[in-house]
């Protein structure tokens, strides 16, 4: 299948065990359930009544607001996003793809998700409207051709010119004041992107909040900017940030357990774009539905990311083979005329070998300040607590999804968390009232101070805060703020509205 072109953007997007079998719930879902029998014959178990399947179906909502009901609708999810795509309807299933096709390996299978509308087709310079939905967005004019020809993502590579901040396809939210990409122990660079949902994009479209100045008199005339609720079959406001890594050996048999596409990387100072296969590393999904107005934050991981922080041994060495640590680190000089980091007002000297350290120096295009590893560990481990199974939840839907297809590049990824809310607030109902930041975090759960909520390639240097303490300050565009006297109106927890320019003076 033609892989279909999508820009990727970053910004400040932070989000984010089987016991005795319980009765299924009954509700009806739109394709039937695979068996919930491993290879071994062995019963499969889940700690909730909303257990998930391996079939095509997304859900608008959780049935269960408990902890193990959010994480079961997190894995429905993930699965129902990233089943094969319908080719001639972006955003829609396959409804007619097997189970036992389900995340086959290789680079044919598109996912529903990856035809999602990017960010960057959306919010376009100058106010532009956005893109249809389906339709790539713009790319360099030195890329067109190659991206025209084999139908790729593009993704932007290095550093802007004449400037020292990283493009925002290569960095992370934070450290905002110093340098905040990652790569993996070979010096391969992670890339992010941001895709919407089609309930989103044609709210943000129909109501023009693509545009600041439309989003300042959306405001003047006292309307909310709510995103639309999920229920039933309708998905409401959903938002993906996905976290790519640059692969430089493909033919590697360790990337058959990963899900794969390719990309052109774009350096913008020398113009070159060239192909690359790229592995999924991490996803975040954030949902808005009638039952969680907060939003539902999940976020996943492939397994052989990093190990935990607590498993690393007094001489630095891990048991196992991880993507992002390496047992022979070693320390080495920031190169001669590199832009370092800054800390406590001096500039560093060497790179670290401690974990999850945010990197000794900036990157240019010169190949003289290039990517190098880092060493990355999770700081909270995933597992079972009394209220929130989620190691042994990963465990039987990878057992699940195993049983439909013991090839599936998704028995290799797990949930880490889930973050929703125990006692939601709809700050934007009434409408009529638009709200000022913050928005409500009333019931955050899981709390911060139980068990932040943070993936390891996402916020390799923030694993200890929560994504929705952060969200709930997003605002509207720095052009919008402007005409409504500098005050901060949210919008739903989402920070892609602060993409929305004004347009072009005449």
């Amino acid at each position: 299948m033609k892989h279909t072109l999508l820009i990727g953007v970053t910004t400040g997007l932070l989000v984010a065990a089987c016991q005795q079998p319980v009765q299924e719930s009954s509700a009806a879902v739109d394709a039937p359930a695979v068996s919930t029998v491993s290879s071994s014959s062995a019963p499969i178990s889940f700690p909730c009544l909303n257990k998930p399947a391996v079939n095509y179906n997304t859900p608008g909502d959780t049935p269960i607001t408990s902890q193990d009901g959010v994480n079961c609708f997190a894995w429905q999810t993930f699965i129902g996003l990233n089943w094969p795509v319908d080719a001639s309807h972006p955003g829609e299933p396959d409804k007619t793809a097997s189970a036992s096709v389900f995340g086959e390996p290789g680079l044919h299978q598109t996912s529903v998700w990856e035809t999602y509308a990017n960010s960057k087709s959306v919010f376009r310079a100058n106010a532009q409207p956005p893109l249809p939905w389906g339709h790539t967005p713009d790319v360099p004019s030195s890329c067109q051709k190659i991206s025209q020809t084999l139908g790729l993502r593009v993704m932007q590579a290095s550093r802007m010119p004449g400037s020292f901040n990283m493009s925002k396809e290569a960095s992370q939210a934070f450290p905002g004041n110093n340098p905040n990409w990652l790569a993996d122990k070979s010096g391969n660079l992670v890339y992010y992107e941001i895709l919407i949902g089609k309930d989103e994009y044609d709210y943000i479209n129909n109501n023009g909040l693509y545009n600041a100045n439309t989003q300042a008199a959306h405001i003047q005339q006292n309307k909310n900017i709510a995103m639309p609720l999920g229920h039933d079959k309708v998905l409401g406001g959903l938002e993906i940030k996905a976290a790519w890594l640059s692969v430089s050996d493909p033919q590697n048999p360790k990337w058959k357990n990963y899900k794969l596409s390719t990309s052109v990387i774009y350096d913008p100072v020398s113009k070159d774009c060239h192909a690359s296969t790229i592995a999924l590393v991490g996803m975040h999904i954030i949902r808005k539905t009638a039952s969680q107005p907060q939003w539902i934050w999940a976020t996943f991981e492939h397994k052989d990311n990093a190990p935990d922080t607590a498993s690393i041994k007094s001489d630095g060495t891990v048991d196992g083979d991880y993507t992002f640590y390496s047992n022979s680190c070693t320390v080495k000089p920031v190169p001669a005329g590199c832009k370092a980091k800054v800390e406590n007002g001096t500039s560093v000297t060497q790179t670290s070998c401690h974990v999850n350290v945010s990197p000794a120096y900036y990157l240019d295009t010169s190949g003289n300040c290039p990517a190098y590893p880092i060493q990355v560990s999770r700081d909270f481990a995933i597992k079972d607590s009394t209220d929130n199974h989620v190691a042994s939840l990963n465990r039987a839907v990878q057992q699940l999804i195993a049983s439909s297809n013991a090839d599936s590049v998704y028995t290799h990824y797990q949930l880490v968390n889930v973050l929703w809310s125990s006692a939601a607030v709809n700050d934007n109902a009434p409408p009529g009232n638009p709200p000022l930041t913050p928005l409500s975090i009333s019931g955050e759960t899981p709390s911060l101070n139980t068990v932040p909520v943070a993936n390891t390639m996402l916020e390799t240097y923030a694993q200890g805060f929560n994504c929705l303490s952060c969200h709930a300050y997003a605002s509207v565009a720095r052009d919008a703020r402007a005409q409504l006297g500098g005050k901060a109106y949210a919008t739903d927890y989402s920070f892609i509205f602060s993409f929305a320019t004004s347009p072009a003076a005449k």
